[in-house]
């Protein structure tokens, strides 16, 4: 059994309903290498992708050549799903692999069925597309910043949301996070030094401490 209950699109569902509503038979599992392209800028999409293992990440290419990262993912998160009902569905972005990666890729036809089929998996699906509205409009708030504290501010208030608590653990390195915020690692690394300075945020290990909450919101 393939595991997807880890996935939103897939909360609150039972082994058992998943495998009423979903044919695995009409999907594809692809296993990649570290620093594979699975996904182009530009190509055709009619499948939604659902990492089973690994960790890729969503770049975009500016008229420079700079690849920006605009989103980490891991065991379970997918992508393409707002792609779902479009006309001509093309992605907007490039796929990278930075680990050895699994992804299973289910047909859109199959999701449609799905969201028929399931109350849950339709609940699920609306509510994955409203918070994916809230991530762009995070990122367009980090990069109308220019200074990396404040880059470094909303994407924790970000992760603090996330977490429900102002304690928490970092689910992504520091290169990630950089490349989340577009700022260079040592950069990222010099200014986080700078707010435990300031008595912003504790960092012990992998936790963080968001030490004034009230602050973190720009």
């Amino acid at each position: 059994m393939i595991n997807l209950q880890k996935n939103s699109l897939f909360r609150n569902m039972s082994e058992e309903e998943i495998n009423r509503i979903l044919d695995f038979t009409n999907c594809i599992q692809e296993t990649y290498e570290k620093d594979t392209i699975v996904i182009e800028e530009g190509e055709s999409c009619d499948t939604i992708g659902f990492v089973l293992d690994g960790t890729l990440t969503i770049q975009q290419y500016g008229r420079s050549g700079d690849a920006l990262t605009i989103n980490v993912f891991r065991h379970g998160d997918c992508f393409g799903a707002p792609l779902l009902f479009t006309s001509h569905a093309k992605y907007p972005f490039t796929l990278v692999t930075t680990t050895k990666s699994t992804v299973l890729f289910i047909p859109f036809a199959q999701m449609k069925h799905m969201l028929e089929e399931s109350s849950t998996f339709n609940l699920n699906y609306l509510t994955f597309l409203s918070n994916h509205i809230f991530v762009l409009k995070n990122k367009i708030k980090i990069l109308a910043h220019n200074d990396v504290r404040s880059r470094l501010m909303i994407y924790f208030s970000k992760e603090m949301e996330f977490a429900g608590d102002a304690r928490f653990k970092m689910r992504h390195k520091k290169t990630e996070i950089g490349e989340i915020i577009k700022v260079a690692r040592p950069s990222v690394s010099r200014e986080l030094s700078n707010m435990e300075r300031d008595g912003l945020i504790s960092i012990k290990g992998s936790e963080v401490t968001i030490l004034a909450p009230e602050d973190f919101i720009l």
